[in-house]
């Protein structure tokens, strides 16, 4: 190769190499089950109670939707910095981090910042600071828009953040102090519901499959949470289990956009949390 010669190293290959030499460390203990193809369906955590000895932390980020023109991103970055200021702070992503309008969507191109593929590089920058707090990713509807023609976006951004992806649910373990474990299934969510009751009836409907302590759903936009109770039989006796199931909203501004437009209930930015004690108490909030 001559002096005035350089070799070609194509633009994405540059973007990821400059993307991963700055990514964060792995900082946890993740094991991946129930494989199918790139995906991870069971997830277990273990998390050592001396490192964090008052609580763990995990909270729910969904429908940021991602490269809108009404995308709330200084909202998102708020959500990512309040993660990265307490290093007990774990995070669950619930589908739909990107927008991915395409020109077979149902909704239009015209209301994105960019193409779907750019929308992806785009999220996954933002994202990359927290991806080792990172513990469990299921795909929405808005990652499968590009399923037609170019593919699941949620595989491509799980395989930028490094993180374990499903494309439906998620059921993850959390092993800290006495939760042997955490139970929590992760699902984006499902139906067209608009009213508060068939919206909670979604979320019910996903209670009732498995023996989860957490349910977690998105989709439709709003925040909601119920508590029931479950029969464990032992030792002769009836012991009551506590689970509970939430709804957290989206990322996306109402106004100016198709909510508006078909007529939806307005809704601002609110996310579950919840937080572990490891003597084995919990609770939620939201944030």
């Amino acid at each position: 190769m001559s002096s005035h010669e350089k070799a070609l190293v194509p633009a994405t290959s540059q973007y990821l190499s400059r993307l991963w030499k700055d990514a964060p460390k792995d900082v946890l203990q993740l094991r991946g089950s129930m494989q199918y193809g790139d995906e991870f369906k069971y997830v277990t955590v273990n998390v050592d109670p001396k490192k964090f000895k008052d609580r763990l932390e995990i909270l729910h980020i969904t429908d940021v939707q991602f490269g809108h023109l009404y995308c709330n991103v200084p909202v998102f970055r708020e959500f990512r910095d309040w993660v990265l200021k307490e290093p007990n702070r774990l995070v669950l992503f619930g589908g739909d981090m990107v927008d991915a309008a395409t020109a077979i969507s149902v909704a239009s191109p015209y209301e994105n910042t960019e193409e779907p593929q750019g929308q992806v590089f785009s999220f996954v920058e933002e994202a990359m600071p927290m991806r080792h707090r990172v513990i469990g990713f299921t795909g929405g509807n808005h990652e499968r828009r590009a399923a037609k023609t170019f593919g699941d976006l949620g595989h491509l951004i799980a395989t930028f953040l490094k993180i374990p992806y499903s494309s439906g649910k998620q059921f993850i373990d959390v092993h800290y102090g006495d939760h042997k474990p955490f139970k929590i299934s992760l699902w984006h969510g499902g139906t067209g519901s608009r009213t508060k009751g068939a919206k909670m009836q979604m979320l019910s409907r996903f209670m009732s499959q498995g023996e989860a302590q957490l349910y977690l759903v998105g989709h439709l936009h709003d925040a909601m949470m119920t508590f029931d109770w479950r029969e464990r039989r032992k030792g002769g006796r009836i012991h009551l289990e506590k689970f509970a199931g939430v709804m957290s909203s989206s990322f996306l501004e109402h106004y100016g956009t198709y909510a508006e437009v078909a007529g939806m209930a307005p809704s601002g930015t609110l996310m579950w949390r919840c937080i572990l004690e490891p003597s084995g108490h919990w609770e939620l909030t939201a944030r």
